[in-house]
């Protein structure tokens, strides 16, 4: 029996079957290209994908090999990372011919987050390195000796990438400032007026957060801080070394290499204070700051409030205004109770405790030992050197002590000494002296003024006092004073506790000077050299500082943080091809 179906498809056409068949062939083969196609895609997407993650990835890895080569010559090293040895050459282009990851001296290190990624880096210090960096037509010379190229590789799965990187190497111990502030009081770290030429730093490590009526340096009235000489009183300048020179705008000009860095607190600019000063062509020496680092902001009555940081409108800088603090913790405030450090920034072990010495049980116990006399180069009460007073002997490395006379003679030179004829308005120091007591330098009148020849540490516990002249002069002789300072004759100052300076009369002091609480300036002082303390007390008539920056290279031996500390500030980079 035939159903309705059955007919209907006893009665299809055996062509329109075979068209079926090809039709639906058609569609399955148009599904599969469509799928390899799509498969393709998705492959090399996924390929693409791996390949820019791999980019990616090695461009971590040659940032870290940047930083491990930065740090290591922060700390003295050769700057090269996951290389063994590695001598500069270069090809027709006058390009480096950088290792390979398969050269025998790399050994390249891995990324902790991802070891599938390998990196490595080479150091070339410019100041040797036999070629002509800076097109100036000179090879290594002055113009070079800081700059350094750090090389960078990294590699993942056969993708390499490089960078190369240009800094500047900069030493930043607190002595290469005209002011170095540390912690500061709770309030602030440095007040009152103060006209500084040269560079600044401040921590501020105690001042509250937060709170806008704190500044961390109050500029008030007409004073300021500049990065040249001008309005030094010939007095001085004619003591000190001429400034260096560099190039900027086009004409060679004197400049003190100024920077302002202020870790915490806010900088108050009011009245007609500035720091910096506008770009004038032509006129020989260097307005404006070379960088000015501010954490927290600015405050004053010459800032304009933007509901952030502040506008300030006297800062003239190379940088502007708006950058952050860039040394991170690099610098501390130096105290006492710190490792010993030699001017090469090694520590030296304590044989009875397995530690590094203090740096004051290091002067007291090593600088002034002796294995004959006992407390040897230690002054046990308050010494006063007085312009109108008596004559002053004391002999550290012999013990001999003499108030109101003189030995016929200076002792050797590798005696420790301090000789004080206020006759002559001289004073003749040399080595290491410790005084358990107060220092005090004065005088009076028109007899006021201590001529010092010589180059000496001084250790006080208690406070110092300056209320005198305190200039250089070469030999003893206070006619001839040319060039005297700070290269031949130096005095270093350290109190543990305070410094008072200028408070009974306006006075010309040359030196470096270290308080590890407070330094306080009265009358319009005019210092030259270098002030560290953990605050200051400016007044209100305007002390003058003027940075020496020769002082550093030259500080007297027994100095506290007399060592290099070492950043590498990048100035350039760019990638290179493959």
């Amino acid at each position: 029996m035939f159903t309705k179906r059955n007919i209907y498809l006893k009665h299809i056409p055996r062509k329109e079957e075979g068209m079926a068949m090809i039709v639906a062939l058609v569609f399955v083969m148009v599904a599969i290209a469509l799928l390899s196609t799509l498969s393709v895609q998705i492959i090399n997407q996924n390929l693409q994908q791996n390949r820019y993650s791999d980019y990616r990835d090695t461009f971590w890895g040659v940032v870290s090999a940047i930083q491990e080569s930065k740090s290591s010559i922060e700390i003295g090293g050769d700057g090269l990372i996951g290389v063994e040895s590695w001598t500069p050459s270069y090809n027709s282009n006058n390009e480096p011919i950088l290792p390979s990851f398969d050269d025998p001296s790399v050994t390249p290190r891995t990324l902790a987050s991802d070891p599938t990624v390998q990196y490595f880096a080479i150091a070339i210090p410019w100041e040797n390195d036999n070629f002509d960096n800076n097109g100036d037509g000179l090879v290594d010379d002055i113009s070079e000796v800081d700059m350094v190229t750090i090389y960078a590789l990294a590699q993942k799965n056969g993708t390499v990438r490089r960078l190369e990187v240009i800094t500047d190497s900069n030493d930043v111990n607190v002595w290469r400032n005209a002011i170095f502030a540390g912690d500061g009081q709770s309030g602030n770290v440095i007040n009152g007026n103060v006209s500084i030429h040269g560079s600044v730093h401040v921590l501020g490590n105690n001042l509250l957060p937060g709170n806008p009526a704190i500044t961390a340096l109050d500029l008030s009235g007409t004073a300021l801080i500049h990065n040249n000489y001008q309005g030094v009183p010939g007095i001085l300048q004619q003591r000190v070394p001429p400034l260096p020179t560099t190039v900027f705008d086009g004409e060679t000009v004197e400049t003190i290499n100024a920077k302002l860095r202020v870790k915490r607190g806010l900088v108050g600019l009011s009245g007609n204070s500035e720091i910096g000063e506008p770009h004038v062509p032509g006129n020989g020496w260097k307005e404006t700051m070379d960088g000015t680092f501010v954490n927290d902001g600015w405050t004053g009555n010459q800032t304009i409030p933007d509901g952030g940081r502040g506008i300030p409108k006297n800062v003239f800088s190379d940088n502007g205004w708006n950058e952050l603090y860039d040394l991170g913790n690099r610098v501390g405030f130096p105290r006492l109770t710190d490792d010993w450090r030699e001017p090469n920034g090694s520590r030296i072990t304590n044989p009875n405790t397995g530690n590094p010495y203090s740096f004051q049980d290091y002067f007291s116990q090593v600088l002034l030992a002796d294995p004959v006399i006992p407390n040897d180069g230690v002054f046990n009460g308050n010494l006063v050197l007085n312009a109108k007073g008596n004559k002053i002997f004391w002999n550290a490395t012999t013990g001999t002590y003499l108030n109101g006379s003189l030995p016929a003679s200076l002792p050797p030179d590798d005696h420790d000494y301090i000789w004080f004829d206020p006759t002559t308005n001289v004073l003749r120091i040399n080595g290491q002296i410790r005084i358990n007591g107060n220092l005090t330098f004065t005088g009076g009148g028109n007899d006021r003024t201590i001529n010092y020849s010589g180059k000496a540490a001084i250790l006080v516990f208690g406070d110092i006092t300056i209320d005198s002249d305190l200039v250089t002069c070469n030999n003893g002789n206070p006619n001839n004073f040319q060039n005297s300072f700070p290269v031949n004759n130096i005095i270093g100052l350290m109190s543990s506790n305070n410094m008072f300076i200028g408070n009974t009369s306006q006075c010309d002091i040359m030196g470096a000077f270290y308080a590890q609480n407070m330094i306080k300036i009265s009358k319009q002082t005019d210092i030259m050299g270098t002030i560290v303390s953990s605050y200051f007390d400016m007044g209100s008539q305007v002390p003058n500082i003027y940075q020496v920056p020769a002082l550093a290279d030259n500080l007297p031996y027994g100095m506290i943080a007399n060592y290099p500390i070492t950043t590498l500030q990048q100035v350039g980079w760019r990638e290179l091809g493959l």
